[in-house]
């Protein structure tokens, strides 16, 4: 969550990409250069967040793990099925860059919830996750106006508050006796743990509002100190060659390649 709040401040810090918008505002679409690739290093983290969340949420000698690695499961694919459903009803095709990223919002959703609900509660949350994240895409693209090409601010901000939130609502009071040195297990609202609910929604108020605060402000001084933004030709030439002189993707350069 966190890291989606820091994004959206980074990235209105930044600006959008040349050609991003329009005169009138209205956004363009700049495709990522390779599909595929990006799928499997959704896979990789799809892989590694099963550590993630089990080597995190509990110790390794705690029985609950396998709950968790189940519930981390179920709630990814149930995001990137509903991400899926959800742009294929809208456009009439599926979009598969989206999926990906349902799958990674599923992730993050479920890792504060991932030892508290059963397994019908983590998809729940994951077919809202899948949602949400391709909604909240669009808004930020197209309403805020903040050009976010990798889909940060909904992969991990939008969906990492709705997983805070899928906690106070799901969290079944299977587990968590003594946490925090709350007497009793963790209860979500709709197994009559109001106080929960309440708590989740203030905390993710109070982390939206702080982090945004202070990483706009960090990422306006650093811009002062080092601008985080290159000039137009280097934009347009590409970082590639400017920081490394290799062209990523030669077939596409139309400029001298510097030696």
């Amino acid at each position: 969550m966190v890291g989606g709040i820091s994004a959206l401040a980074g990235a209105i810090v930044l600006g959008p990409r040349m050609g991003k918008y329009r005169a009138d505002g209205t956004p363009m679409a700049i495709p990522g250069h390779h599909i595929p690739m990006a799928v499997v290093g959704c896979l990789i983290l799809f892989f590694g967040w099963f550590g993630f969340n089990s080597g995190s949420a509990l110790a390794a000698g705690d029985l609950r793990i396998g709950v968790v690695a189940a519930n981390t499961l179920l709630a990814s694919i149930a995001s990137s099925f509903s991400a899926m459903c959800y742009m294929w009803f809208l456009y009439g095709k599926p979009d598969l860059s989206l999926s990906a990223n349902g799958l990674l919002g599923g992730l993050v959703a479920i890792s504060g919830p991932c030892a508290f609900v059963s397994p019908a509660g983590a998809v729940a949350i994951g077919l809202v996750a899948g949602i949400l994240c391709c909604a909240s895409v669009f808004f930020v693209e197209r309403k805020l106006k903040v050009d976010d090409p990798v889909g940060a601010v909904s992969v991990h901000g939008v969906c990492g508050t709705w997983g805070m939130i899928g906690l106070g609502l799901f969290a079944d009071g299977t587990y968590g006796a003594g946490l925090n040195g709350v007497a009793g297990t963790v209860k979500g609202l709709l197994y009559g743990g109001s106080s929960q609910f309440v708590a989740q929604v203030i905390g993710a108020l109070i982390s939206i509002i702080s982090v945004f605060i202070i990483m706009y402000v960090f990422f306006r001084v650093l811009d002062k100190i080092t601008p985080l933004r290159v000039s137009e030709e280097v934009e347009f030439e590409g970082l590639d060659q400017n920081e490394v002189s290799v062209t990523a993707y030669p077939d596409f350069s139309i400029t001298k390649t510097r030696r």
